[in-house]
């Protein structure tokens, strides 16, 4: 069908040049393809990472847009973030130069999922460390792991991907699954999860494996503190795949390292990790740790980049989607 003509002039700028996107960051696919994916969409695109541009509009993944970027991006309307977080965003920065920002939510759910399970999996069954012992010429490394099956599964943060998580631990055929969210979820509670909802002090007591799955904001940074992590019993694995900030690292470090519990850890307090945290002085058969890439499956990759076109291609259309902060 044809384009409607209202759509077809904002596909162009001011002079009837296509409108450009510069994009500030490596898409983390190949150079090709997260171009080829903003041209499929009427798009000029500008490789521009620390240059200078005149583009309609910038996109970045992590990597933080200032004032001093935005500076450098005078014409821009729109920051396209390939990414779930945004708090990287200087929102007080676009907000005075009118500049909406959008985001890409729900990319990655059975990518971060699936590394929860594998994590407990990989503490369990003492993946790494078996591969240890055999490099080292050795071969019977313990007694043996321990199955998820008539365990105590508690999911805490009930989001798309809490949902997902549970959803795939209920395939392992668990004794219970307990939740916790700041609202009820009927979704955990229905068929087939049958979750129940538990206070924090209950999952974290009762649990065999607790996954964490909350965002990261000014009410979580430290939330899993010291008090909760104590009521972990030694059985018991702790698995982060939200953000670092939402655990008190100190006292989780300082706990695993009495081998007060175990865990299987994604993310950190700092990123990359400084070679003198403490989490690195923890015993090798008391955590595993993985670097970021619970979001990081080729097929999330892409689909990110797809919805990162999808918004910038809404906007410039005039049906926003995905939009955290709206343009002056």
């Amino acid at each position: 069908a044809p384009v409607p003509a209202i759509a077809a002039r904002r596909c162009f700028g001011s002079q009837g040049s296509k409108l450009k996107v510069a994009i500030l960051q490596d898409q983390q696919i190949p150079k090709d393809e997260a171009m080829g994916a903003l041209e499929a969409k009427g798009f000029a695109v500008d490789w521009a990472l620390e240059k200078p541009s005149d583009a309609w509009a910038v996109c970045t993944v992590t990597s933080p847009v200032t004032e001093e970027v935005l500076e450098r991006h005078p014409e821009c309307k729109v920051v396209a973030v390939s990414f779930t977080g945004f708090n990287h965003i200087d929102f007080h920065a676009c907000k005075k130069r009118g500049i909406a920002v959008v985001n890409v939510p729900a990319y990655s759910t059975d990518a971060v999922a699936e590394l929860s399970v594998g994590l407990t999996l990989a503490v369990y069954r003492e993946i790494p460390a078996g591969e240890r012992t055999i490099r080292g010429g050795g071969w019977v490394h313990s007694a043996g792991g321990l199955e998820i099956r008539d365990k105590v599964v508690g999911i805490v943060g009930l989001g798309d991907i809490g949902i997902r998580t549970a959803e795939l631990f209920r395939a392992f055929g668990p004794k219970e699954l307990l939740g916790w969210s700041r609202k009820e979820k009927a979704k955990f509670t229905e068929a087939p999860i049958s979750g129940r909802h538990v206070s924090l002090e209950e999952l974290f007591e009762r649990c065999d494996v607790v996954s964490l799955h909350v965002a990261l904001n000014a009410e979580t940074q430290g939330f899993v503190g010291r008090s909760l992590l104590e009521r972990l019993r030694p059985e018991a694995v702790l698995v982060n795949v939200a953000r670092g900030g939402v655990v008190d690292q100190a006292a989780m470090a300082d706990l695993l390292s009495q081998r007060r519990f175990r865990a299987g850890l994604d993310v950190f307090e700092k990123e990359p990790i400084p070679a003198d945290d403490p989490i690195l002085k923890v015993p090798a058969d008391q955590v595993v740790l993985t670097p970021h890439v619970a979001y990081k499956s080729k097929e999330a990759l892409l689909r990110r980049m797809a919805i990162t076109a999808n918004n910038l291609r809404a906007f410039a259309d005039g049906a926003p989607q995905n939009c955290v902060l709206k343009a002056a």
